[in-house]
């Protein structure tokens, strides 16, 4: 079975820039997923099934990129909400000069699935968010993060884009035990919560190189990496390329199998006979018949001289 990875490689012209996964909040998971988030530390780095782009594992998952994103070069993150095993919806946002949290606004919004018009204009009203802290005003019980919404208009009217449940709340939403990830299936805003994801995933962009040639981290690819990287593809399929001759399914095509079977062994008997006598008539046969043609020969020749004696 194919794994898919949490790590996507682009490369358009010679330029390479890198998707990497640094934090996915499960649908199921437990609470604590904007918590995590927005303090230190990691979850889940030991767990490979944890960081797969799937929904395997209940548990939602942090690296220690996101803890100092500008040390780590990032400069683009990606947002993407995940459906049946596809990507649904997507935010790509610039995170150059931005804070560990202010890179999920609408002034740094570079391009989304979504009607990126729509978003640009839904500001002003009440219960208008963009932001990861979401709506951490209107009352403690409320819990909703990562929320891009257009406006409250009570619970079953409320209209938006997408949303992050951690904790219980006043609306049928929110009475999940766990953590639930929403998103509307739609080009624009939309009844909330719209359509329940199987996960966000949020991905970084790390700088591939400076003006002056000189990667600002070791971690960077840099533009003139690509034919060592392409070396590095070739030796790759080399070592993963195996012989014809050498596999198992060859062997057994040059070898025959054994039937222990007394009726086999008296076909093969009596066809190798058979094979073996038609073999040798075909060979013998111009020299029995030269042999009968001289015998008569003889035979007239002294049938004759007989005759001339009497």
């Amino acid at each position: 079975m194919l794994l898919k990875v949490v790590l996507f490689l682009c490369i358009i012209g010679n330029v390479h820039a890198w998707w990497e996964l640094v934090f996915k909040v499960v649908t199921g998971g437990p609470f604590g997923a904007y918590d995590l988030f927005v303090n230190n530390g990691t979850r889940n780095i030991n767990n490979l099934a944890a960081q797969q782009l799937t929904n395997q594992v209940l548990d939602h998952y942090k690296s220690d990129v996101m803890d100092d994103m500008h040390s780590n070069g990032v400069t683009k993150i990606r947002v993407s909400y995940y459906f049946g095993g596809v990507e649904a919806q997507y935010f790509v946002f610039d995170a150059v000069g931005a804070t560990k949290t202010g890179w999920f606004s609408r002034n740094r919004l570079l391009e989304t699935s979504y009607d990126i018009a729509a978003l640009a204009t839904a500001v002003g009203k009440g219960g208008e968010y963009f932001s990861i802290e979401g709506d951490i005003v209107s009352s403690s019980s409320i819990h909703r993060h990562f929320y891009v919404n257009e406006g409250y208009y009570g619970c079953s009217g409320d209209l938006g884009w997408t949303l992050i449940v951690d904790g219980p709340g006043p609306c049928s939403m929110e009475s999940l035990p766990t953590t639930a990830v929403y998103f509307v299936n739609t080009p624009s805003y939309s009844l909330m919560p719209g359509t329940m994801a199987d996960f966000m995933a949020v991905f970084v962009e790390k700088g591939t190189c400076i003006s002056s040639g000189i990667s600002t981290s070791k971690e960077y690819l840099l533009i003139n990496e690509t034919e060592e990287i392409q070396q590095k593809i070739n030796a790759i399929k080399t070592n993963l390329t195996i012989p014809v001759n050498t596999t198992s399914q060859y062997h057994r095509s040059k070898t025959c199998a054994e039937d222990e079977r007394m009726t086999s062994r008296a076909i093969g008997f009596v066809l190798g006979v058979g094979l073996i006598s038609v073999l040798s008539a075909l060979i013998l046969f111009p020299d029995i018949h030269t042999l009968i043609r001289h015998a008569m020969e003889r035979v007239c020749e002294k049938t004759g001289q007989n005759n001339l004696t009497k």
